[in-house]
């Protein structure tokens, strides 16, 4: 029974999307099973529409694109003892001759899975495994056939009568990227009729038969934007961070459907380990030699004992332990000693303790702005370009054995990241629907700081991020007004990078002239810790540690819209990207007996200068107003000249 179901396998050919029947192409398959059958021996032995499957057709072409040309529904039948063998495979066309990674377990294709009045009302994702891809000479790697992985999911909302399968996109990685690209094949299949044997009766011929229309897709090109407070209610050196991913829609379809109410979308979710940044190059070249060393006791033969955010110690009983709090350390003594009176111990004490520092960079030194910071305070390091964390972070390799995080099959070491991310959201895979309800709140300066710690600020040199950060819509459909004004502004306004201000206005002109709208989706408020990182028992601070969330295959699935209460579900074509973003330095910053001795020399400069500060005033205004004085005799010259001409014409 199997082999000649095997034998009379109908499959369907999909290359010109329309509403019309179009009748089955056959296959002769091999008694091994569907799955060993060859990509070529299936398509040169199968017939489209009465005719030989013409290889002429599908010519190696770099100006065209991937896509499905066929899909088979294998095995189905409605009586459920008869369906251990049902699967879909698609057979997928490669013009450009890319080197698919077929083993990559990011190969995934995009299919509804739940309906509503015969409508798609969500979308997922299941695995290609590739079976077989074609190996011939002249045709190497120009076709593939992939199996669905899980497609007996499917099943549950199959109506036998007209079985629907909504195709939005297919995702396939080319050797040597990091993420998968996915491709727009936008089709509705609908199989009518069973493969012989497989109908009501066991003696019926095939009856088999697929027609296919056209599916409506958004293809989004998607862009990302990042931006930090100088605040965050988890205290000094954190900073409330927003990442927001934007696009753009055609008009037509907010005309058609309303207004967007939900973004699904998908990513993996990690927290970076302690990343050290130095201005340093013999520290620098210290820490590549030690950064992959397992240190899970204090080691005294390790010559790099570092600490960030130390607060003092904790005031204790007489007799008691001294505790000394930090907010991270690596490397340092941590044991019971003794003090100089003997019989007192003191405690160090670490809210977070690394055994390793993965993660190493070396950045010049920022140039100093601030009036009087150049005086006391240098600043640690520069910035890293999200670019070479992201370079870090791919090609990192060890071999410590802890293994890989779960991202799509990816092979990224957990060397690089921590076993949690911030509290409230969750490490691994996250699969969200973002309503444009949910809003958000973010602490700004003003309502963090009162007018007392604003005084008290003065000669801070890092932006004060001021406005009311309440109920932040996590969608918003920007405008040109949005854009006005300066970059300072439009940054805050917007919770955007200031540096991303001139690409945001380019794009939204661009997409603005072709018709469409620019969304913002902003899909997460994490935690950036960045505080001076000080080497034990060295004075100058040169460096810094920086930890931040990172989203992995970051992809928009579908985007809902709503007309009037009527909710209408549309597949995103988007293909998956990571966000890694940029480490920034700390804030440059004086404390407050530096401003104190800042005032002290200014009142100082003022007695010595005081004797001659009058004539110095002087010389000054009188500079000042040079220019006007020169314009008053010109203007003076020209009137004088003007008066000598009048009263020459009344002595003529």
């Amino acid at each position: 029974m199997k082999t000649r179901i095997l034998l009379t396998i109908v499959m369907v050919v999909c290359i010109v999307l329309s509403a019309v029947q179009i009748a089955p192409l056959t296959i002769a398959s091999a008694e091994t099973g569907f799955d060993k059958s060859n990509v070529m021996d299936d398509l040169l032995s199968s017939t489209v529409g009465g005719s030989p499957f013409d290889i002429l057709d599908y010519p190696f072409d770099e100006s065209k694109s991937v896509r499905i040309i066929n899909v088979v529904e294998y095995c189905y039948s409605f009586r459920e003892n008869m369906r251990s063998e049902y699967a879909l495979y698609l057979y997928v066309y490669n013009p450009q001759g890319l080197n698919i990674d077929t083993n990559a377990g990011s190969n995934k294709v995009q299919m509804a899975t739940e309906y509503s009045s015969n409508n798609p009302t969500k979308y997922d994702k299941f695995r290609l495994e590739c079976v077989s891809v074609a190996d011939e000479a002249d045709y190497k790697g120009l076709f593939f056939k992939f199996k669905v992985v899980g497609s007996e999911k499917l099943l549950a909302h199959l109506n036998s009568n007209e079985r629907r399968y909504d195709i939005s996109g297919v995702e396939l990685l080319t050797s040597g990227n990091q993420n998968a690209t996915e491709y727009k094949v936008g089709g509705t299949y609908y199989f009518t009729g069973y493969a012989e044997g497989l109908g009501p009766s066991a003696s019926d011929k095939s009856t088999l038969t697929c027609r296919v229309q056209e599916l409506e897709t958004l293809e989004l090109q998607v862009k990302h934007t990042y931006y930090r407070t100088n605040v965050s209610d988890k205290g000094k050196d954190h900073y409330n961070e927003v990442n927001t991913a934007y696009f753009s829609v055609p008009k037509r379809v907010f005309d058609t459907y309303g207004y967007l109410q939900k973004i699904r979308a998908e990513w993996w979710e990690y927290k970076t380990k302690p990343a050290i940044v130095t201005s340093n190059s013999d520290f620098y070249n210290t820490l590549k030699q030690y950064s992959k060393t397992e240190v899970k006791s204090y080691n005294s033969s390790i010559p790099v004992h570092l600490y960030s955010g130390y607060t003092g110690r904790s005031a204790q009983a007489i007799g008691q332990a001294t505790v000394h709090n930090y907010d991270w350390v690596f490397n340092m003594d941590l044991s019971t000693k003794k003090t100089f009176i003997g019989t007192i111990s003191e405690l160090s004490y670490t809210k977070a303790m690394s055994e390793m520092i993965p993660i190493v960079f070396y950045s010049k030194a920022n140039s100093v702005s601030s009036v009087f910071s150049f005086l006391f305070t240098k600043p640690v390091a520069g910035n890293v370009e999200s670019t070479e964390v992201a370079q870090y972070i791919y090609n990192y390799t060890n071999s410590l054995g802890h293994g890989y995080i779960d991202c799509n099959g990816r092979n990224i070491l957990k060397d690089l990241f921590e076993s949690s991310v911030d509290e409230g959201r969750t490490m691994g895979y996250n699969d969200k629907s973002i309503d444009l309800a949910d809003t958000f709140n973010l602490k700004s300066y003003d309502s963090n700081h009162n007018w007392i710690n604003k005084l008290l600020d003065f000669g801070f040199d890092w932006p004060k991020t001021s406005g009311d950060y309440s109920n932040v819509a996590p969608i918003y459909e920007l405008k040109s007004s949005d854009l006005t004004g300066s970059d300072d502004s439009i940054s805050q306004k917007l919770l955007v990078n200031k540096d991303d201000v001139s690409a945001l206005k380019s794009y939204f002109n661009q997409e603005d002239k072709k018709g469409n709208k620019v969304i913002m989706f902003r899909f997460a408020t994490t935690d950036y810790y960045c505080a001076e990182c000080h080497r034990y028992g060295v004075s100058t601070v040169d460096s810094y540690v920086a930890q931040q969330t990172v989203f992995l295959d970051f992809d928009i699935i579908e985007l809902t819209f709503n007309k009037e209460g009527e909710y209408h579900v549309i597949p995103a074509v988007s293909s998956p990207t990571d966000i890694i973003n940029e480490l920034t330095a700390p804030p440059v910053q004086m404390k407050w007996w530096e401003i104190v001795l800042a005032i002290l020399l200014l009142v100082l400069l003022l007695i010595i200068l005081w004797p001659v500060l009058p004539f110095i005033l002087k010389a000054l205004w009188w500079l000042i107003t040079l220019p006007l004085r020169i314009v008053a005799k010109v203007f003076s010259w020209i009137a004088n000249i003007g008066k000598r001409r009048k009263k020459k014409d009344k002595e003529e």
